[in-house]
């Protein structure tokens, strides 16, 4: 069950990091040089648009998961996600169709997002309320199963880099990560109307409420601020590792083959302590694992920056060593969230702090690391962006233990009225 949930939001990460990856030949493609703004900058405002319009999609659909259930959900969102992403595939670029070729990649990208926004917190969703015991390994499987998508894209780009000329890429190559991406949506939508409701939710039935956004918002704002400033830092971590690296890293000279491989590393890294991470967040407190995660980001960012811009350290090296330390928060914070909040508002409350927190850092930040870049003497002035949003997840920090507690007093009154009333 755990698996199948996670097909969506392995799609939602692969589809961002393959736009990420061949950000520059989709600029190419779709924005002409006369339009006097660079392209690669434009194309990175279209991904920026996508994963901005995850903010409405992952609280609209938090709604619909809170009052009609998980399942529908899921089965709906995935179908018009995969379509989206295979038009991406097969859309003319600006030469033969004109004007209208951005407007429909603005157009494609904005439904994906609406789509995927419910995705990532539904299976974290099916996770906790699936594994009462320790909820923190099936939230680490989650993620293992996403850091298994984003190995895929970067296996592709590292695929596509090798057997195609750099022409060839620009013209075709861009669009294979896309086809793949909307075949195995497909697949998932399939296979994920398998699923059935999870048990917790079918127990609550008499706790749902007509409006549950209204009483989150009410009754569970703080929650929500925390849940939003926890995730930025894995959003900021994301957009700048994943998205930005490898368009920077090539204006720095680095060869696009050695940035894949060196990404390659980034997330099998994240993928072998992930689970770690979450053991010991279950072992001893999540708050103080994702707490570690945050310091240890802001530290290790600018020494990034500066290594990669004076040559002197491995990348690959360089890239282990960011995967490890992402690793942290990366096992830890989402279940923490959703632990935050009671079952009648939890998919409200968790979708609308993951995608606040993940979609706009992942938006802004590689747009706003590329206008630092280009704006500044400062090498490490990228790495501001992460040392940012990990001084409010540090911050965070703080309340979700408190929070925490708050939200497992609100579900366990919660199910003795259910059994009362039974």
């Amino acid at each position: 069950m755990i698996f199948v949930a996670s097909t969506g939001g392995a799609l939602e990460v692969f589809d961002y990091a393959v736009y990420g990856f061949f950000a520059q030949s989709i600029g190419r493609e779709f924005f002409p040089a006369r339009i006097g703004l660079p392209a690669e900058t434009l194309s990175f405002a279209v991904l920026a648009a996508g994963s901005m319009s995850r903010l409405v999609g992952g609280i609209f659909l938090g709604r619909l998961g809170d009052k009609y259930g998980r399942r529908i959900v899921f089965t709906s969102s995935a179908m018009v996600a995969a379509v989206s992403t295979l038009l991406i595939a097969i859309l003319p670029s600006y030469e033969s169709l004109g004007v209208g070729a951005p407007m429909l990649l603005v157009l494609l990208r904005i439904t994906q997002g609406l789509c995927l926004g419910g995705e990532l917190p539904g299976a974290v969703i099916y996770a906790v309320e699936t594994a009462h015991a320790k909820p923190g390994i099936l939230c680490g499987m989650v993620f293992l199963a996403v850091n298994i998508a984003l190995m895929l894209a970067i296996s592709i780009n590292l695929g596509v880099q090798m057997v195609l000329t750099s022409d060839q890429v620009r013209a075709f190559g861009w669009r294979i990560g896309f086809l793949v991406g909307g075949i195995l949506g497909l697949l998932s939508f399939v296979v994920r109307r398998t699923l059935a409701e999870t048990d917790e939710y079918a127990r609550g039935v008499s706790a749902r409420h007509r409006e549950p956004l209204a009483v989150l918002f009410r009754k569970h704002a703080a929650s929500v601020l925390t849940g939003v400033a926890a995730a930025s830092l894995v959003g900021a971590s994301s957009g700048l590792f994943v998205a930005h690296m490898p368009a920077y890293l090539q204006t720095l000279h680095y060869a696009p083959r050695k940035i894949a491989s060196a990404q390659f590393l980034y997330v099998a890294a994240i993928s072998g302590c992930i689970l770690v991470t979450a053991y010991f967040g279950e072992l001893l407190s999540r708050r103080y694992v994702f707490m570690s995660g945050a310091v240890l980001s802001a530290l290790f960012a600018p020494f990034f920056y500066v290594a990669v811009t004076r040559h002197q350290v491995s990348l690959p090296l360089l890239f282990l060593m960011a995967g490890v330390v992402a690793s942290f928060a990366n096992g830890t914070y989402a279940c923490a969230i959703a632990e935050m909040f009671p079952v009648d508002v939890r998919f409200s409350g968790l979708a609308t702090a993951m995608n606040v927190g993940l979609a706009a850092p992942m938006a802004i930040a590689p747009l706003a690391a590329s206008i630092l870049a280009s704006t500044t003497n400062w090498t490490f002035s990228p790495a501001l962006v992460v040392v940012l949003c990990a001084t409010f997840a540090f911050v965070a920090s703080f309340r979700m233990k408190r929070h925490r507690e708050e939200a497992v007093s609100v579900k366990m009154g919660n199910e003795s009225l259910f059994q009362e009333r039974k």
